[in-house]
């Protein structure tokens, strides 16, 4: 196994890295790993956004909503910090031999626009398609300082590749913030451990266009909440 960790990587969260890979990881255990490690990356993003004036936006796809991004608000929200979501359904694909991810459906909440800090969250970045097509529509609108690439796991060209895809204006404003960089892959593209397989069938989906039909609860109970604000 040629697995690298960084330097934010506590012995928790080897161990939960760990389960992750095994696949005898049942999906609700599975799940709630993907929570902790996310509140872990919260704990480090906001020692790094140390200015609680700022507008943050965190944006995910949708299978990471109710457990990866849920975990790093709520470390975001504990240290003071304005955090609002978008959330993406990615119909990932090929064409012409290349890897797209086209956004099929969207979530983005009022305050997005106004984000000073953008945090892209992923449960693990491999060939960065998915992260590529959400930055882009994202920085259509934003005009962040900083944006924070982060997830548990990424693959070590990951950032190279992202990296390839924007203006110096955008990559000069790049932080990556992982706990393992993997260099293997599979044949079908999963890297080696990885996060133990296709991420949408460890936490219970059937496939893609399931992934893709389900509204997460962060979503449902942060809409209702802003309803609430509004009519207050």
């Amino acid at each position: 196994m040629n697995r690298q960790f960084s330097k934010y990587t506590t012995e928790i969260g080897k161990a939960n890295l760990a389960l992750l890979a095994n696949k005898a990881t049942d999906p609700t255990t599975y799940s709630q790993i993907l929570y902790e490690l996310g509140r872990e990356l919260g704990q480090v993003l906001s020692v790094q956004v140390n200015d609680n004036k700022q507008n943050v936006c965190v944006a995910c796809s949708v299978e990471d909503a109710d457990y990866l991004a849920k975990g790093v608000i709520e470390s975001l929200t504990a240290a003071s910090l304005e955090v609002s979501l978008a959330c993406f359904w990615n119909q990932r694909q090929k064409q012409h031999g290349l890897s797209i991810a086209p956004i099929v459906r969207k979530y983005r909440e009022p305050n997005v626009d106004n984000a000073k800090i953008l945090i892209i969250v992923k449960s693990v970045i491999s060939g960065a398609c998915v992260v590529k097509t959400n930055l882009t529509h994202l920085i259509q609108t934003l005009q962040p300082d900083n944006i924070f690439v982060v997830a548990p796991v990424i693959h070590q060209d990951a950032p190279v590749k992202l990296n390839l895809e924007f203006p110096y204006s955008i990559v000069s404003k790049f932080r990556y913030v992982y706990f393992a960089q993997d260099a293997e892959r599979q044949e079908n593209g999963d890297l080696i451990p990885g996060v133990g397989g296709n991420v949408y069938q460890r936490l219970g989906f059937k496939d893609q266009a399931d992934k893709n039909r389900f509204t997460p609860k962060l979503i449902k109970n942060r809409r209702t909440l802003l309803m609430t604000k509004v009519t207050q």
